[in-house]
């Protein structure tokens, strides 16, 4: 089992502010500071024993404020010796292709030797298509486009790509990477339907869980990809699966847990549907959140606290005593 944890930082403090569309006054407590608290965090994931340090990609709101998730990582490359690094996801359709390219080659270079896990989505969020003047309607092809091109250059001294949206001339991906050619062979995605799967696996895409989904869910899902698989010639795909984790020793103490995984669902919703959102501006959502439970399969098990001995509950404690200041995400991701 290869167990990682992705470090976030969130201004959960400024909702209230944001939702409020009061622009007046900054935040109470600064993004700077909250940062600053999400690095600390940081530094605790390689002497804790864990396999990796995540990042993801989000603008514009106070949550999971991580817009560049290759530079966040470029600074954990320095910081460690030991862990890997990993992204859940970067956002295909708002990048260009060989610029991402390039900065993928350079973070392997960084690493030296470690490697790079790729997930990588479409994303959903309208308010950030927006910001950053992409199509969401086109996303499904910028998306394809954007993973071609990846795996277009990949290993290549030059390379060329004729997609739907981008048109590469004859180029060049420097610095070249050290796992040249051996980049792009194990991204993963998250998707839902049949017919997104079927062309994920088409795309020689994986599997990758983001929502939180239960584990009888994700079982059938790995199961009905990998008979798509084994329908192409493919062999199965072992998923990698993004799980909020709070670890205790007694039951008591894991409840306070909740208070945090409540917080972390309303950030989603505001971000996602709620704020900066012209389709919804004038109500707020209808669903009530307030009695929400992680799936089953997400609250610490007799396993997952074996596999990770020394882990308690250090990485969300420390979150929780600055709560009002910052909300640093800890996630498994098992293989």
């Amino acid at each position: 089992m290869h167990c990682g944890v992705m470090v976030t930082g969130y201004n959960q403090g400024d909702w209230d502010r944001l939702l409020a569309e009061d622009y007046s006054r900054p935040p109470a407590v600064s993004d700077a500071a909250n940062m600053d608290d999400t690095l600390e965090l940081g530094e605790l994931v390689e002497p804790l024993g864990f396999d990796s340090i995540w990042a993801t990609e989000h603008y514009g709101s106070a949550y999971s404020m991580q817009p560049n998730p290759l530079q966040y990582l470029a600074y954990w490359a320095g910081r460690t010796r030991r862990v890997d690094v990993g992204t859940a996801v970067i956002v295909a359709p708002w990048w260009n292709p060989v610029r991402l390219a390039s900065e993928i080659s350079m973070l392997d270079i960084l690493l030296k030797g470690r490697r790079l896990h790729l997930g990588i989505g479409r994303g959903i969020s309208p308010h950030e298509y927006a910001s950053l003047g992409y199509p969401i309607g086109e996303s499904h092809a910028y998306f394809y486009d954007v993973i071609g091109a990846l795996k277009a250059s990949d290993g290549a001294e030059r390379f060329t790509f004729d997609g739907k949206v981008y048109k590469i001339p004859p180029t060049t991906i420097r610095p070249q990477a050290r796992h040249k050619g051996d980049l792009t062979t194990r991204i993963k995605a998250a998707f839902t339907t049949e017919a997104s799967a079927r062309m994920a696996a088409e795309n020689g895409l994986g599997q990758m869980f983001v929502a939180g989904a239960g584990l009888d869910e994700m079982t059938a899902q790995v199961r009905r990809f990998n008979t798509i698989r084994a329908g192409m010639g493919l062999p199965p795909d072992q998923p990698t699966t993004l799980l909020w984790m709070y670890c205790a020793e007694t039951a008591s103490e894991a409840a306070e847990g909740w208070h945090y995984f409540h917080n972390q669902l309303l950030a989603a919703q505001h971000h996602y549907f709620e704020w900066n959102n012209p389709a919804t501006r004038g109500f707020r959502a209808t669903r009530s959140i307030s009695s929400a439970r992680p799936p089953t399969s997400v609250w610490p098990t007799r396993a997952s606290r074996r596999a990770a001995p020394r882990s308690r509950s250090v990485l969300p404690a420390r979150s929780s005593r600055r709560s009002e200041r910052s909300s640093a995400r800890s996630a498994w991701r098992w293989w």
